[in-house]
């Protein structure tokens, strides 16, 4: 989190500088967003973190509470190759999904909001053997959501987005070639952009 603290402050500044745009999001609205993330994978019993990159996706869509208070629904997704689960094991391609309710708030009269959510996470672990077709394994599991963004005005009814989020995915044990791998919780960074119809 200490190294999220200049973006946050970037953000921040960046929102005053905007705050005269106004118009935040009323009634309906709908974001999609595309970008990169990081997935850190532990487990119990495993000798250290694992580390992947991949691209991200994501959709939200709700209603305003009021004039800073948003609720919708998160469809997030990251995929990322040559994952190392288990030590001397196979590299998997991973699949992190994420569906949540989520709350967003604005700060100030600027577009910068903070977010948080919770729901169910999927996992898919697929494993490509030397021979034959890949095996797949799913779990589901639940998640926390949370994170940052910035809405800037295109025109009245369309804002550019920039977000900043964090997943926090527990998805359980997943077998590697026979091999168990215990109690799996995939943490995933992501940045991205995307449009906001508001």
């Amino acid at each position: 989190m200490i190294r999220l603290a200049p973006v946050v402050i970037a953000l921040l500044l960046f929102a005053r500088a905007v705050a005269a745009q106004g118009e935040l999001r009323q009634g309906f609205w709908l974001e999609g967003s595309t970008g990169t993330g990081t997935v850190r994978n532990t487990c119990a019993g495993c000798p250290g973190i694992t580390v992947g990159y991949g691209s991200s996706n994501h959709v939200r869509i709700g209603g305003s509470l009021n004039r800073r208070v948003l609720v919708g629904l998160e469809f997030f997704a990251l995929r990322s190759s040559e994952i190392t689960l288990a030590p001397g094991q196979p590299p998997v391609d991973a699949e992190n999904i994420s569906l949540a309710p989520v709350v967003i708030g604005y700060v100030g009269h600027s577009g910068f909001f903070l977010k948080g959510g919770a729901g169910l996470t999927r996992g898919n672990y697929s494993v490509r053997p030397e021979s034959g077709e890949p095996v797949t394994t799913r779990r589901i599991g639940s998640g926390l959501t949370f994170g940052v963004g910035l809405d800037i005005k295109l025109l009245r009814w369309l804002a550019m987005t920039v977000t900043l989020d964090t997943y926090v995915n527990a998805v359980g044990d997943v077998y590697v070639q026979d091999v168990l791998v215990d109690d799996i919780i995939a943490t995933v960074y992501e940045a991205g952009i995307g449009l906001t119809l508001r």
